[in-house]
This record gives C-alpha cells, structure tokens and sequence, in this order.
C-alpha cells in the first residue's frame, strides 16, 4: 500500500508550482534590472571580460545538472521508503563526489585554465592582472556552488519548493545588492564585482547548510563519507546523466557551429535569440517538473506504480499545456514581439523561433517520462539510446546544408529525431516498468494533446493566410490566443474530473 495519499500528492504539487513561479517572475525580473546596472558601472570591455573569462568555468555548470539530478534520484527513492538512515547515507556520499569533483575541478583550472586564458585569449593587456582575478574568483564561486549541489538537492528531494524558491529569490537580491555596490565604487570596479560575487557564493552555501541541517535529519552530519555500496552506483548514474547532458551541449553548439560555416555569424545571431527564447519558456516546464518529479521517483520507490503512471500522465498531460499557453501566443505575434523586443532583428529569427517553440512543445513530454525511467536507475541505455539519437541531428542536418537547403531545415531535422526520441523513451519506459500501460498514456495525453494542436494549426494557418497579424493590435492577438488555448485545453484536454477539480479551486480561491 502507498504511502502517499493521491488528493494530498496533487495538492502538494500544485503548491509547489505555484511557489516555483513566484521564484521564476521574481529572478526573472530582478536579474533583467541587475544585468543593467552591472553593464553600466562595467562597460562593455570590463563586462565582456567578465562573462569570457568565468565562461571558461561556468560552461562545466552542465556538470552541476548531473549531480544534482543524481542526488535528487536517490535521495528521493531513499525517503519514498521512509528511510531516513539510507538517506543521511546517501546525501554523505554524495558530498564525497562532490568534494572530489570540485578538486578536480580545481586543479584544471590552475593548470589548463590558467594557460588558456593568459596564452589565448584576447584580453587587453592592462587588464590581463585583473582577468587573472576574475578567473581566480569564478573558480572559487563555482566551488561554493558545487558544494551546495547536495544541500539544494536534499531540499527538492523533500519538496520543500517554498525554501528552494526562497534561496533563489535570496541569490538574485544578494546580486542585486552586489550591482548596487559597484555604485559606490570609483575604481578596479571589475575585481570588486569578482570578489563580491565570491561573498555571495559564500553566503549562499552557508544558508543552505543551515537550514538543511536544522530541518532534515539526513544533513545533520555535514562529511563526506566514502560508502563503496552507495559511491560506485550515485557515481555511474552521475557518469550516465552527464553523458546525456554532454549529447545535448553537443547538438546544440553543434548545430549553432554548422550552421556558422554555412551561412555565416549573422545566421548564429538569429540562432542565438532562438536558444534565448527556448530557454525563457521551458522554465515554465522546468518549474512545473522540478515540483513533480521527486513524487514520481518516491511512488515508485514505494511500489504505488498505479499512482506512479498517474503522476507521468498528469505531468505530461500539464507540461504541454502550460507551455503552450506561452508558445502558441509567441508563435502567432512573433514578428511584433520581436520587433518590441529588439527593434531590428537578423532574418531568419523569427521562422527559428517558431521551430523551437514547435521542438519545445514535442520536448515538453520527456521530462516526466524521464523522470520515470530515471526512478528505475537504469539509465545507462536510455542516456546513450536519447543521446545517440540526438547527435544524429549534426550528419544529417550537415547533408542537407551540404545539398543547399536553407538553414531552418536543421530545425526541422532536430523536430523529427525529437519524435523518433519520444517513442524511444516511451518504449523503454514500458520495458523497465511493464506495469505501466502506453495505451493508457497514448490515450490520457497525447490524443487531447494531438487535437489541441490540430486546431492551433489551423487557426494559426487560417491567420496567416487571412493576413490578420497586419489588422489587429498584437497585444489583442497575443491574449486571444492565450483565452483560446485555455479554453481549448479545458474543453478537449481535461477530463470530467479534472475540470471539475480545477472549478472547485477556483472557486475556493475567490471565495
């Protein structure tokens, strides 16, 4: 019998959204208003010195992605059998990886790092001593950072969202408060900024580690331990994850890096504003799993696969969803947004825009159904079998460049092996847990999900053709498109019992 009661468990997912949006807006918007002060006290040079040189560390923060998706795993099985001993066990060995892995880490940057940066890069050279700082100050915050992985980890394990936002919201106003202080600088305002950063790193680690330790008796025990039953396992999930992470990063630079040498860096400009867009709606489904995905591991850790299938198909079901509420407005005022946004653009933005949003709401199903099979542990065919297939988007999108096609048919080519991605995951979702029905799952989410496509095609074709972008007012257009997602999704994607659930939030809320 479960431990988790299935009303409270929904109760509780919904809770922790909600605060995981809170925290989404707020950092958003803080970080939009730091990001400016700190490009006016710096200037372009120093600004630009500053994100080059601690890019160097900060493109390994993939790694941090892997090791918190590690920890989480086991943690949360560990606590959905309401093993407290295992779990204090577990978060111990994982602070072991992760004081190895910042070693290591360590001892790359002072060596090849170092080497890179002063024989390589073009900085100028009255500025290279303080490069040299900056460099020194992104190694150490990082390592803070790294060190924090399983604290934070342990929070979203015990879905504790309303901390986890907290400590997001703390991280963007301790930033802020760091921009605020270049203010009151006159000079060597680039390393203060590095230095201060560093303070806030600290400060961040600290609070993590005090409230973990206070609230959860797995991390009263802050050491890092060596449990050779619990090191080779987290170690070869990590390997695993991180193999997986590494296909992303390389079909994704990739691409950008073909499509540079056949069309050019104003070609990459417009790819990058894509990659932006991407990354600013799938927090909206990011935010939504990071609250489910740990009740998923812990249904099934308890044996409750009933309640384990119910939890993907939910997740699924809202994933799409919330995401096309966003997607399908930007897809239908694309050209305006982008016109607000940035006055001129490079060609091609906005038909890459409208593959990505297309690619994002294919992609939006992974997340849950990874999380699934992720629960299972056995991950090292399902990392090479996504990851193989994801690379396989470089030869071919390079053989149609090569046949002169033009440079959205990559995007279309990533769109196709993220189906073929899909039905490879629902296949190994059902071969490690056969309990699980696809039928059920093929019928719960992706036929309301295929109708409610269908018909956003067509209103959208219809517009076009229609030319009714040029008679009405985007922002008319952009929340007409919303009202009609909504309703759709009410209409046709929700079941009896969930509009019904839904009402009676609702009206709860207002009364």
């Amino acid at each position: 019998m479960s431990i988790f009661n299935r009303s409270t468990s929904t109760s509780l997912i919904a809770r922790n959204t909600l605060m995981l949006y809170i925290r989404m807006f707020l950092v958003m918007g803080v970080s939009l208003y730091t990001s400016r002060i700190v490009l006016s006290q710096l200037g372009a040079v120093d600004y630009g010195i500053y994100g080059v040189v601690g890019g160097i560390i900060v493109m390994l923060s993939f790694l941090n992605g892997a090791m918190s998706m590690s920890t989480v795993r086991f943690l949360s099985f560990a606590l959905g059998k309401d093993d407290t001993e295992r779990a204090g066990r577990i978060f111990r060995t994982a602070i072991a990886i992760h004081v190895i892995l910042s070693l290591i880490i360590v001892l790359s940057a002072e060596t090849l790092g170092l080497w890179f940066l002063n024989h390589y890069m073009r900085i100028p050279h009255d500025q290279l001593s303080a490069a040299n700082m900056v460099f020194q100050c992104t190694v150490v915050s990082f390592v803070f950072a790294i060190l924090r992985t399983p604290l934070s980890a342990v929070i979203v394990a015990r879905e504790r969202m309303e901390v986890f936002a907290v400590m997001g919201v703390l991280e963007v106003v301790l930033k802020l408060i760091v921009a605020l202080s270049l203010t009151l600088l006159t000079a060597d305002k680039l390393e203060a900024y590095a230095l201060l950063n560093v303070a806030t790193a600290a400060i961040l680690t600290v609070a993590h580690l005090i409230y973990c330790r206070r609230h959860f008796p797995e991390c009263r025990s802050i050491r890092a331990v060596y449990d050779k039953e619990l090191f080779r396992p987290m170690t070869g999930f990590m390997s695993w994850s991180t193999i997986g992470m590494l296909s992303w990063v390389g079909k994704s630079q990739g691409c950008n890096i073909l499509l540079n040498l056949f069309f050019g860096p104003t070609v990459n400009a417009a790819y990058g504003l894509s990659s932006q867009v991407n990354t600013a709606i799938n927090g909206f489904v990011q935010n939504f799993t990071t609250a489910i995905n740990p009740r998923i591991t812990k249904t099934f850790s308890a044996n409750d696969i009933r309640h384990t299938e119910s939890l993907i198909i939910y997740g699924c079901k809202f994933s799409f969803y919330l995401l096309l509420i966003v997607s399908f407005p930007i897809l239908m005022a694309t050209e305006p947004i982008l016109t607000f946004w940035l006055g001129d653009y490079p060609d091609y933005t906005p038909v890459f825009i409208k593959l990505v949003l297309i690619i994002s709401q294919i992609e939006s199903f992974n997340y849950c159904i990874g999380a699934a099979i992720r629960a299972t542990g056995r991950v090292k065919v399902y990392e090479i079998a996504i990851g193989g297939i994801q690379l396989l988007s470089l030869p071919v999108a390079y053989i149609l460049l090569r046949h002169a096609m033009p440079p959205q048919s990559v995007f279309v080519v990533i769109a196709l092996l993220s189906c073929i991605a899909l039905a490879v995951r629902l296949r190994l979702l059902k071969m490690y847990i056969p309990e699980i029905s696809i039928s059920g799952i093929l019928h719960s989410v992706f036929l309301p999900s295929g109708l409610i496509s269908a018909v956003c095609a067509l209103l959208y074709a219809g517009y076009r053709h229609l030319e009714l972008i040029t008679t009405f007012n985007p922002i008319i257009t952009i929340a007409g498109s919303m009202a009609t997602v909504i309703i759709l999704e009410i209409g046709i994607g929700l079941n009896g019992k969930e509009r019904k659930s839904i009402f009676q939030t609702v009206v709860k809320r207002i009364a």
